[in-house]
């Protein structure tokens, strides 16, 4: 094909066009032309790669080929280019050693900076001429293909062989193919002049489009067309990168926006190392000031001038590694990072950091630098991560506050010490409280000697009674009994509130109540909801909660006293108002990284779900609860999430859930505590329910115990003696079950979940007549509280109840609702549902729970009830129970009939019941 004469063609780089062109000027030289062609490109642009393409062309056409590359490191070696040029071409051996002694005395030649490349240096003007006379002549029996690629590089000597070639070439059979950058200025300006002078073809290679992408990625990458706008944006369309892409994708890598691979990782660190060393360092300098960077301090950081940094910037731009001055892919910047050195890392963080600073950067990006050098020193660096912790901690995020402080503690000076440290605390605790031990010690000297006040006493003390140090506690508060002025009147409230949680220390609420004597509104709410923990429950109680829950913001005030509004709502009928506070709290705790207060908040979700009967999403809550903090960062607050999981296990009829809650390692002082009571209940439940009453008795009794000696005997905290009357229905004692509902109905504090099942424990404890009024009244209770569990349970006994006094109707059409509402409380896991049959007849339908079906089929199998007792560590009480049930339930009435029972209503084979074991 012709070309125009000194044109410049903007080429893609699939290299279709540009290989094209250069065969068509191999075409043009064997009638007698000689043609120049200048290709150039950015980086990694794919220069090398067409030039490969078009020599195996001309190799494979008859043509000689004489190729040489330039390099930054053989550019002081004269005639190193000619030599290449000629000692890779094969030639005869005459003249092979004619051209060596032509290149001798070239090669000798001392280079001089100052001379100018157009001008051929005098001690060797006739061994070029006698190069350039040769290379004519062979090119008289055949076309020759001189290729140099990097000619940026070149010796002068090896430039100015060129130059006078090209002078000369005109009539002779030769194409000279030059590869060099693409940068803003030539890098050898004179050298250009004088080539250019004449015709000649340029061809600049430009990034892959998306179509060119699309065509590299054909057969190799499903969706290619797809596929390709995106790979497009990651790669800038840079060959490399794309062909990198392309390995990573084949290897099963993730790419996207926030992943590549190790190939494309390395492509990026192959580009930068094949340019000038430079570039390389301004592209760290990129890497480590992100979008902070500007050309000076860009400049500053990598040991350059602004004017070098923008020329770096363009390349790489066009090189498609930055867009807008920022890498395109993160992953990018990271290989730059990683690749670096660690020492120069830490060097270019910590002058980043300086620079930053003076020029007065925001305190959080000087703080990133500090604490990515990990080399901090005293002075300005600590004033500035002090400041980036407390700007953080008033944003939110915690991780940010706790990693600004950690390094800067070591090197503060002692009188700032302090006031770090309790920051330190502070933002630890919200992350994991058991981390904030190792920084306490500071805290705990000042508050010695009297000089903590405010949040500062009150951590102390908060944090000592956490993680159970009772003797930290009482000594702390000794303390601000002798100095009453350390508190002021909200951080007072606050102490007595989170005291009420960890009963047994008589003198916290003392003192609280001493300093508390203001009549701020705050105040005031704080005392009203901590009447929660009395039998005096204040009327104000539920508007202050909310009040409290409206104003606060993590951090401003103590943990419990949040929780203890929240659990006001939960516990007086408002379930729905907690879970909307627990779901803003919980949103902000997460945007923080507040991780105890997230876990904290996902129990009381749980306690919410429980309370509704939504047993098996309270047990997923608790469990999920338990998973974000650590066993030790739980400290004594650990009995919550164990008793909720308990109380859902229990209800889920889940056995070895139950064992794995009753297996976790709890601390002793934790039955000292609101969590442990709740705790002592659940796990009563839970033995109760596993068949072990005598151990259930013993923690409903040591429940009770501890509870009418702090006095907070409440049953909407744990209905202890609701839970003991059950235990006594159990071993046949009817009349001490009746003692205590009647002891528990008695108290003034309670709420209608409580009520309601304490009416359906009394109703079974009382006569049979007696009982469809009792369960009427607990259903009625039960439906008002919205708990589906106990609802189900009460509809279950009433029908049962009607059943035995022959009201079969009525009985049916509430075992149909009792079953309806365990359906939605067990939410995917729901009881085996067999039909309930009266005689004949049987059109309703009852629930077998999971403990029922297993002595079922134990039973069916011809198991005694001894040895179910055995078999499922039971008592032989808890099977004839179970067994009663069961025959009720299935309408039978010998213990022959359940293998023909069970297979008709499960649709097991009966067969499955014949064996033993």
């Amino acid at each position: 094909m012709a070309a125009l004469e000194g044109t410049e063609r903007l080429v893609p780089t699939d290299h279709g066009d540009a290989l094209s062109e250069l065969v068509g000027l191999l075409a043009e030289c064997s009638a007698g032309t000689g043609r120049l062609a200048l290709v150039s490109g950015g980086l990694a642009s794919g220069k090398t790669e067409l030039l490969q393409r078009f020599q195996r062309h001309a190799a494979a056409s008859g043509a000689l080929l004489l190729t040489a590359t330039g390099a930054p490191a053989e550019r002081p070696l004269q005639a190193g280019v000619i030599d290449q040029l000629f000692h890779g071409a094969g030639l005869p051996p005459e003249i092979a050693d004619r051209v060596s002694h032509l290149i001798t005395p070239i090669a000798a030649t001392v280079q001089d900076s100052g001379a100018d490349v157009r001008r051929i240096h005098h001690s060797y003007v006739r061994p070029v001429h006698e190069l350039c006379q040769i290379l004519l002549e062979m090119s008289r029996e055949r076309p020759v293909v001189v290729c140099v690629d990097d000619v940026q590089f070149a010796d002068s000597s090896s430039l100015q062989f060129i130059l006078y070639l090209r002078r000369r070439m005109r009539a002779g059979r030769v194409v000279v193919v030059l590869a060099e950058w693409q940068q803003p200025q030539p890098t050898l300006p004179q050298f250009h002049a004088e080539l250019t002078r004449r015709p000649h073809h340029r061809i600049r290679l430009a990034p892959l489009s998306v179509c060119g992408i699309a065509e590299l990625l054909r057969d190799r990458v499903p969706d290619a067309g797809a596929v390709a706008p995106a790979w497009h944006a990651l790669s800038g369309g840079n060959p490399m990168l794309v062909r990198a892409l392309v390995e990573d994708f084949e290897a099963g890598h993730e790419i996207g926006p926030d992943q590549v691979g190790p190939a494309f990782k390395r492509a990026v660190l192959e580009c930068l190392h094949r340019w000038e060393a430079g570039l390389l360092e301004v592209a760290r300098a990129i890497a480590v000031l992100g979008k902070e960077r500007t050309p000076v301090l860009l400049g500053r950081l990598a040991g350059t001038t602004p004017e070098a940094v923008e020329q770096a910037v363009d390349v790489l731009t066009a090189a498609g590694l930055l867009l807008d001055g920022c890498f395109r892919h993160p992953g990018a910047g990271a290989a730059v990072l990683d690749s670096t050195p660690g020492a120069e890392r830490v060097r270019l963080r910590a002058r980043a950091a300086e620079l930053l600073y003076q020029r007065g950067a925001a305190a959080a990006v000087v703080a990133d630098h500090l604490v990515a050098a990990d080399r901090v020193a005293s002075g300005w660096p600590v004033a500035v991560l002090r400041v980036a912790a407390e700007q953080a901690l008033m944003g939110d995020d915690v991780a940010a506050a706790v990693r600004y402080l950690e390094p800067a503690l070591p090197v503060v000076e002692p009188d700032e010490r302090l006031g770090i440290t309790s920051v330190l605390v502070r933002a630890l605790w919200r992350v994991n409280p058991a981390a904030a031990v190792v920084h306490m010690k500071p805290l705990h000297e000042a508050m010695w000697a009297g000089e903590l006040r405010g949040r500062d006493a009150v951590t102390v003390v908060h944090h000592a009674l956490w993680i159970g140090d009772e003797a930290t506690a009482v000594r702390a508060l000794a303390v601000l009994e002798r100095n009453p002025g350390m508190l002021d009147a909200q951080s007072a409230a606050e102490l007595r509130i989170v005291c009420q949680w960890f009963h047994g220390l008589d003198q916290a609420t003392a003192v609280a109540t001493d300093v508390v004597a203001d009549a701020d509104p705050w105040v005031a709410a704080a005392q009203a909801i901590g009447t929660f923990w009395t039998a005096e429950f204040h009327p104000d109680a539920i508007a202050s909660a909310e009040h409290i829950l409206r104003s606060c913001r993590l951090g401003d005030m103590a943990l419990e006293v949040v929780l203890t509004a929240l659990l006001i709502l939960v516990h007086t009928g408002h379930p729905d108002r907690a879970e909307r506070w627990c779901d803003r709290l919980t949103a902000e705790a997460v945007r923080g990284g507040a991780v105890t207060w997230q876990a904290i908040l996902e129990v009381v979700r749980a306690d919410v779900d429980l309370r509704r009967g939504e047993v098996a999403v309270a047990a997923a809550r608790a469990e999920t609860a338990l998973a974000l903090l650590p066993h030790q960062g739980w400290g004594l607050a650990i009995g919550y999430p164990l008793a909720v999981l308990l109380e859902a296990s229990t209800a889920l009829d889940r056995h070895r859930a139950i064992a794995d809650a009753m297996r976790v390692r709890v601390p002793d002082a934790m039955f000292a505590t609101a969590a442990g009571l709740r705790y002592l209940y659940a796990r009563g439940n839970g033995n109760l329910a596993v068949g072990r009453v005598l151990a259930a008795i013993s923690d409903f009794q040591n429940c009770g115990t501890r509870m009418r000696e702090w006095r907070v005997d409440l049953p909407v905290l744990a209905p202890w003696r609701c839970g003991l009357a059950q235990a006594n229905l159990t071993l046949g004692r009817p009349e001490a079950a009746r003692e205590l509902i009647g002891e528990q109905m008695r108290l003034p504090a309670g709420d209608r979940r409580t009520r309601g099942a304490a009416l359906r424990v009394l109703a079974a404890a009382g006569e049979p007549a007696e009982r469809p009024a009792l369960l009427r009244e607990a259903v009625r209770h039960l439906r008002q509280a919205g708990d589906r569990v106990e609802l189900a349970r009460a509809l279950s006994d009433l029908g049962e109840a009607l059943d035995a006094l022959g009201k079969h109707a009525e009985a049916r059409e509430l075992s149909r609702s009792a079953v309806a509402e365990t359906k939605a409380s067990y939410s995917g896991a729901v009881p085996i549902q067999v039909d309930w049959e009266d005689g004949d007849s049987g059109d309703g339908r009852s629930v077998l729970s999971d403990s029922e079906l297993r002595v079922a089929e134990l039973a069916a199998k011809g198991h005694t009830n001894r040895e179910i007792s055995a078999i499922l560590y039971i008592t032989v009480s808890t099977v004839e129970q179970h067994l009663t049930r069961v025959y009720r339930k299935l309408g039978m009435r010998s213990r022959a009939d359940l293998p023909h029972r069970l297979s008709q209503r499960t649709g097991t084979d009966p067969r499955a019941f014949e064996a033993r074991g």
